[in-house]
C-alpha cells in the first residue's frame, strides 16, 4: 500500500511538473508577440517625432541656386543649411534648382507633382531665376542691347509674377526668399550699361515680390560689385566659394533680421 501511495506521489508531481513546464512554454513564445508590437511602435514613433521636427528647407530656381561654381559644392544654400542648424533646427535641404532655368522654366517645374508636394511642405522656401532671361547663358555679352533685355524683361515680370502666385497658392505660410542677381560682367566693354540693366530688373523684381505677403528680395548686387573677379569661379559667371559664402551671409542676415536665425 505504501509503494502503490509512493507511485501516486510521483505520478501527480510528474503531471504537474509537466503543466508547469507547458505554461511556462506559452509564457516563452507569447512573450515575442507582444514584445514585436511595441518594437514596431517604437520606430514608427521615434520617426515620426524626427518629421514633426524636422525644418523643411526647399530651394528653387537655377544655377546659383544649384550651386554651380562652387568648389566645396555647398552653393548659398548649403551654406544657409549650416547657419540653421546652428541655430538648432533640423534642417532638410531640397535643392530642386536646375542649371541653366530661366522664368518659364520654373513656372513650368511649379506644375510637376513632386515639386508641389515639397514646395507645400516646406517650412522655408529660397529662390533665384532671372539671370538666364536676362543674360541668355552667356550670349549677351556678344550682342547686348539695352532694348533688348528689356523686352526679355516684360515676359520675366509676366512669369515672376505666376511664380510668386503658383507658390503662394500652394504654400501661404512659408517665407519666400528671393536673391536677386549680381553683375558679373562689369569689367566687360558693355558692362556699365549691363550694370544699369542689371540694377533695374533688381529694383522691378523688389517691386513686384512687395506685392505679395511673406516674399522678400534679398539683394546681392553691391557684394560682388568691388574686386568682382575675385568671387567668381572659372566660367566668370558663377560665384565661387567665397562668392557664394558672401550670398549665404547676407541671406542669413536677413532671416536673422526675420527671427528665422538666432
Amino acid at each position: 500500500m505504501k509503494k502503490n501511495k509512493t507511485v501516486w506521489l510521483v505520478l501527480i508531481l510528474s503531471c504537474a511538473a509537466v503543466l508547469l513546464s507547458a505554461v511556462g512554454l506559452l509564457s516563452v513564445f507569447a512573450a515575442p508577440k507582444d514584445q514585436a508590437k511595441i518594437q514596431t511602435k517604437q520606430p514608427e514613433t521615434a520617426k515620426q517625432e524626427k518629421q514633426s521636427d524636422t525644418f523643411r528647407l526647399t530651394a528653387l530656381g537655377d544655377s546659383l541656386t544649384y550651386g554651380v561654381g562652387d568648389q566645396e559644392g555647398a552653393g548659398y544654400v548649403g551654406i544657409v543649411e549650416k547657419k540653421l542648424q546652428k541655430s538648432g533646427l533640423n534642417p532638410l535641404k531640397i535643392n530642386l534648382a536646375i542649371s541653366g532655368a530661366k522664368s518659364n522654366g520654373l513656372l513650368e517645374q511649379l506644375r510637376k507633382p513632386d515639386v508641389v508636394k515639397r514646395v507645400q511642405d516646406a517650412n522655408l522656401i529660397v529662390m533665384t531665376i532671372g539671370g538666364n532671361d536676362l543674360f541668355r547663358g552667356g550670349a549677351a555679352l556678344t550682342d547686348f542691347k539695352t532694348e533688348t533685355a528689356n523686352q526679355a524683361e516684360t515676359v520675366y515680370l509676366k512669369n515672376l509674377r505666376a511664380i510668386y502666385e503658383r507658390i503662394r497658392k500652394l504654400n501661404s505660410k512659408a517665407n519666400v526668399y528671393h536673391v536677386g542677381l549680381y553683375h558679373p560682367f562689369a569689367a566687360e566693354a558693355d558692362g556699365k550699361e549691363m550694370g544699369q540693366v542689371v540694377a533695374k530688373w533688381n529694383f522691378d523684381t523688389a517691386k513686384l515680390a512687395g506685392e505679395f505677403e511673406r516674399i522678400i528680395f534679398v539683394p546681392t548686387y553691391d557684394l560682388l560689385e568691388l574686386d568682382t573677379e575675385s568671387y567668381l569661379a572659372s566660367d566668370h559667371f558663377h560665384p565661387n566659394h567665397a562668392g557664394y559664402t558672401l550670398i549665404g551671409n547676407r541671406l542669413a542676415e536677413v532671416l536673422k533680421a526675420g527671427g528665422v536665425l538666432k
